[in-house]
């Protein structure tokens, strides 16, 4: 790709991204998702999350590749290990010793290659959705997403599930502001609460 082919490209990727055209310029047009986070508030010395572009952090160096680690998960990990210990204490009467992990490293092992691809491939679970709603005329899905979302970036679903052989008829799109955990915004946990209850009676 030459001239003004690139150029238009570099021009759409930059208006889309946020990013500058001399920097994806720099990159090939290619930027890998762990430079994005980094780069995009580069010039405000802010990285965004990855779990919840929302948020935001500040690294030990602003001239890094990448983010020191995802300012959305450290930003809200420790209200889930308070909560669960909380709940499992003082409710439930449980107590243990054993330390609590929100994110732990349980699927580090697994094989998570499908059909024999090899373990770079993008898992894509969308033929195995269409095979089910194809086989079950009674299965249903809901696909909830967050707009800041880049762990599963919004619209992907979309995209993946919006392929040949998949009954679009049965699947139920909901959108919320938030990211990953759309109901850490408490707008978007009783937003989802509804859609729940909603998609669930609608049966």
């Amino acid at each position: 790709m030459q001239g003004e082919e690139r150029a238009a490209i570099r021009r759409d990727l930059a208006r889309f991204t946020g990013l500058s055209e001399t920097y994806l310029d720099q990159a090939d047009l290619r930027v890998t998702p762990s430079r994005f986070y980094k780069e995009l508030l580069r010039d405000r010395s802010l990285t965004v999350g990855r779990l919840d572009s929302r948020y935001t952090g500040k690294d030990y160096d602003n001239a890094g590749e990448g983010p020191d680690n995802d300012p959305s998960f450290y930003g809200i990990d420790a209200s889930y290990t308070a909560a669960i210990n909380s709940w499992s204490r003082d409710t439930l009467g449980f107590k243990t010793d054993r330390e609590y992990q929100s994110i732990g490293r349980i699927g580090g092992q697994w094989d998570w290659r499908i059909g024999g691809r090899d373990d770079n491939a993008y898992l894509n679970v969308a033929p195995y959705i269409g095979q089910a709603l194809r086989e079950n005329s009674g299965l249903k899905v809901l696909v909830a997403q967050g707009y800041y979302d880049f762990a599963t970036p919004f619209f992907a679903a979309e995209y993946a599930l919006s392929r040949t052989g998949i009954p679009q008829d049965r699947i139920h799109y909901t959108y919320y502001g938030a990211g990953h955990m759309m109901y850490i915004r408490d707008e978007d946990r009783h937003k989802l609460s509804e859609d729940v209850r909603a998609f669930i009676r609608a049966r």
